[in-house]
């Protein structure tokens, strides 16, 4: 059995990761002696030559795709083309959209055979042994599929997996992990399942369930300390909340400070589930940054959205975070339930005032969310169903009292005066004007960033010629040469950048069977 896993595309923009769900479900397909392919359309373009030369050589029993909300139509696409190409593929979709939104898509996609709903890892694998016998689809528990007779059917969800620990490490040697390094995203990893609260934006709790699973600590931090040597600039911890069981959490850190590994990582908590003893104990295993979802500068839209904190929580757990030397990053969401131009300024004034590190997105009303479903209870007007839009950036949805255009307005701005920074710090540069050191890494890791994304995204170390044996020319000073005749930025930063790439392990020069030596990504 051969099963295809499709990471569908996703803007670099957003800082994405490399495919957590997809590397976790393939990690417990290859225990059962399945075997797996990712491609992931992140750091490799999508295009039907690519699709066609995959499923030629790879011939796979089963083409699976992710999707989020954002860019669901996109794996749409990409799963429709794999199954032109072979029509009788069996096509699966999973992740958050379509597990809330699984009658819709089998209603209007003709081409997606089943819908895998909620956790994947066991569900998929029993999808597999029933495979070629629709007939015992019935007793698959978490999947939606047409009958023999064309008519949808949604079976019970399945049951949350008790003890997680039976999950393997994902299989990240499936990723091209070099790509997400090489662009300066993190590395992640899971220590958690689970989250004990329902907020009315969130599918979460829905998702992986309102009881926290927890991986055992000793498993936790030996996978800690193994992606602590793979030169990514950070790792971060992805659970819903890292910080819900505050016990738990300071073994964790324990146990990472007693085998003395030493690296940067962030997570995510709630400003109530944090004090000074277990930030202490953060900060002293290598933590540097903690993410709160603040929400709203407004204690009323906080009650509206069921997010079960105050104000003053907020202020308490920012001031404990300085106390002790991690950096909190705060985020808001614009256009919730009650918004109106007073409780947007109120938001402004307390995010300014609470932390120097925040950030604004704009309400989306994901299917599967209390909000959408209850849309009229809590005074939303949704304005748009095109998925694409539902980036979280731009307003998709609006309350009585503050339009679209208004809360795109607000976001424009912040964006805006974020950009105009960043170019001021180039005209700095340019006039040979002293940069702090902060501002000067600022600028680096940008033009970094730049030059990478486009070296993949325009696939240039694989489309290399090769060199041919014999030719007395150094490897590195041939690739800079190239690079620099196929790209726009000055040589200089090239050399910069393709010296990096060479120190992180990015790339590397090998022979072929052609006996040409050529650049690849490792």
């Amino acid at each position: 059995m051969k099963v295809l896993l499709i990471n569908p595309p996703y803007p670099f923009e957003e800082s994405p990761s490399p495919p957590f769900g997809l590397m976790a479900l393939a990690a417990y397909l290859e225990e059962k002696n399945i075997e797996v392919k990712i491609e992931d359309y992140i750091v490799n373009r999508f295009s039907e030559k690519r699709a066609y030369e995959v499923m030629s050589s790879f011939a796979p029993d089963v083409v699976g795709s992710t999707g989020v909300t954002m860019n669901i139509k996109k794996a749409l696409s990409i799963l429709q083309i794999y199954k032109q190409i072979n029509p009788g593929v069996c096509t699966v979709l999973g992740g958050p959209h379509a597990t809330f939104d699984a009658h819709n898509m089998l209603l209007h996609q003709p081409y997606i055979d089943v819908i895998v709903r909620g956790e994947g890892e066991l569900t998929f694998e029993q999808l597999l042994s029933h495979l070629y016998d629709k007939d015992k689809y019935s007793q698959i528990a978490g999947i939606s599929y047409r009958d023999n007779d064309n008519a949808i059917v949604h079976n019970p969800n399945r049951d949350f997996i008790p003890d997680i620990n039976i999950l393997p490490y994902p299989a990240r040697h499936l990723v091209q992990l070099s790509k997400y390094r090489a662009l300066g995203f993190p590395i992640n990893m899971m220590t958690s399942r689970g989250c004990p609260f329902n907020c009315i934006f969130c599918v979460g709790s829905k998702m992986v369930g309102r009881k926290v699973r927890y991986f055992e600590t000793n498993r936790v931090v030996d996978e800690f300390a193994m992606l602590a040597t793979m030169k990514f600039k950070q790792i971060n911890i992805v659970d819903d909340l890292f910080t819900s069981h505050k016990s738990r959490c300071i073994e964790v850190c324990k146990e990472i400070k007693r085998r003395g590994i030493n690296h940067p990582w962030t997570a995510f908590a709630r400003v109530d589930t944090v004090n000074v003893e277990l930030l202490e104990h953060m900060k002293e295993a290598g933590c540097t940054m903690l993410c709160f979802g603040i929400e709203s500068g407004n204690q009323e839209i906080l009650d509206k959205v069921k997010k079960k904190i105050t104000l003053e929580k907020c202020k308490q757990a920012v001031a404990m975070c300085r106390q002790v030397g991690i950096s909190p990053m705060t985020s808001y969401i614009l256009g919730l339930p009650g918004e109106t131009e007073e409780t947007i300024k109120k938001t402004l004034e307390f995010a300014k005032e609470l932390s120097d590190n925040y950030g604004f997105h704009v309400l989306a009303p994901f299917p599967g969310t209390e909000v959408r479903e209850m849309k009229d209870y809590y005074g939303i007007e949704i304005l748009s169903n095109d998925w694409d839009l539902y980036d979280a950036n731009r307003a998709v949805s609006v309350t009585p009292w503050v339009t679209a255009e208004r809360i795109n307005e607000i976001v424009d701005r912040f964006n805006g005066s974020i950009k105009a920074y960043i170019l001021s710090l180039g005209e700095k540069q340019k006039q040979g004007q002293k940069l702090s050191q902060n501002e000067h890494d600022l600028i680096s890791n940008i033009r970094s960033f730049e030059i990478t994304r486009d070296l993949i995204l325009d696939r240039l170390i694989e489309n290399h010629p090769g060199i041919a044996n014999g030719v007395p020319v150094d490897a590195k000073n041939e690739f800079i040469e190239y690079l620099s005749q196929k790209m726009k930025f000055p040589k200089d930063e090239i050399v910069r950048e393709v010296e990096r790439l060479i120190q992180l392990d990015c790339i590397n020069f090998v022979y072929k069977k052609d006996n040409k030596l050529y650049p690849i990504w490792k």
